[in-house]
């Protein structure tokens, strides 16, 4: 009975992963010929930052390096001397022509903080389109470029991140969390067309199509500012494009308590999308794979220790197979090293969803502990 069991649940971990799998291809392959490109002086890059991560300003400097021809806005708090010198370091690293800073206040406790600083940023932006750029994010060279010439008027277009933080045992973890899920599920579901959101690390658009739209103002008291930029575009007729454009990011993950904190805000933020868009296709191509992993393990080790040793071989596959698929979006497959961490992570996945279901509507967001009322931010 517990062979049958086990069988059944690898059936499907196997099953459902190839179907992932495919789609991903597909669409990678279909946007693979779209090959055209902007001037990259046509677009402004708006970057909230905030000090205090060791990468910071490496990200900054390969950033500058990467899009030459590009605008940025810089959007640093007016008390953050430690944003400002990494600022300050990049451009003396750099020199790049087209960079400016703007100091502001410390957003009220009400609004969410990265689309407060957005709002403001907004109103200096000159250029036909404007890209949101998380400043852990790294931008391969001419992806504003490519990005930019898909974005047709209404259209809210986003790259597809992958982590390269491997500096402490929660950054791997982070790493090896995000690699094993986004490309098989950002692409299979644009395959289909249930793209009802965005990732928050980088996203662009047409900056008439935002201004119209009611810019970030509209959206400053929603604590997920990525999912309420793509429904500020969907409410108003718009649509979204997953591009398969990756982009680095690093985030230094300080240890585990830190960890800890932002695996449950995410899993938080994605209870909220699920509660508003769960589907049969989402349930089957989302949320199912990664709970199957954990009893897939469980069910093996139930059954006997080679059904066991069949699980472990399994999770092993699927890793080696998403090394694969990061080789093909990047042209370099991730160190070896990150298997383990991204089969670790994978295991862990429920401790978080649980985390998540506790007090749902607390968050702690950086150095704030943040009262939630639905999507809106009640107190920070």
């Amino acid at each position: 009975m517990a062979w049958a069991v086990f069988a059944i649940i690898a059936a499907v971990f196997v099953g459902l992963d190839l179907v992932r799998r495919c789609l991903a291809l597909r669409e990678i392959a279909a946007r693979a010929r779209w090959t055209a490109t902007v001037d990259e002086a046509e677009v402004t890059c708006l970057q909230p930052i905030l000090g205090g991560d060791p990468a910071l300003a490496a990200c900054l400097e390969a950033n500058l390096r990467n899009a030459p021809a590009a605008r940025f806005l810089w959007l640093v708090d007016e008390d953050d001397a430690a944003g400002e010198a990494a600022v300050r370091q990049a451009l003396a690293a750099v020199g790049h022509p087209a960079v400016s800073m703007l100091r502001g206040t410390r957003p009220p406790a009400s609004v969410n903080p990265k689309t407060f600083k957005l709002a403001t940023g907004l109103a200096r932006v000159e250029t036909p389109f404007v890209a949101v750029l998380d400043d852990d994010t790294v931008l391969p060279p001419s992806t504003l470029g490519h990005l930019a010439a898909q974005v047709s008027p209404g259209v809210l277009a986003t790259g597809l991140p992958l982590y390269a933080a491997r500096a402490t045992v929660g950054s791997r973890l982070i790493t090896g969390f995000v690699n094993a899920n986004s490309a098989l599920t950002y692409l299979p579901a644009a395959r289909l067309g249930l793209a009802h959101t965005i990732n928050g690390m980088f996203s662009l658009m047409r900056t008439d199509d935002l201004r119209r739209h009611g810019g970030f103002a509209r959206i400053v008291h929603e604590v997920t500012d990525d999912y309420a930029l793509a429904r500020l575009f969907l409410d108003n007729g718009g649509r979204i494009v997953q591009s398969a454009c990756a982009v680095t990011v690093i985030t230094t993950v300080r240890g585990l308590r830190h960890w800890l904190t932002l695996m449950r805000r995410w899993m938080v933020f994605a209870r909220l999308y699920l509660r508003e868009n769960l589907s049969l296709g989402i349930a089957l191509l989302v949320v199912l794979p990664e709970f199957l992993v954990l009893p897939l393990l469980v069910a093996g080790a139930c059954a006997s220790l080679r059904a066991a040793g069949v699980a472990l071989a399994l999770l092993a596959a699927r890793a080696m197979a998403t090394r694969g698929l990061v080789r093909r979006l990047t042209g370099a497959a991730p160190p070896l090293s990150d298997v383990p961490f991204e089969i670790a992570a994978e295991l862990l996945l429920p401790l978080h969803a649980v985390s998540a279901s506790l007090l749902p509507n607390r968050i702690r967001w950086r150095d704030r502990a943040i009262t939630l009322h639905g999507r809106r931010i009640a107190d920070g």
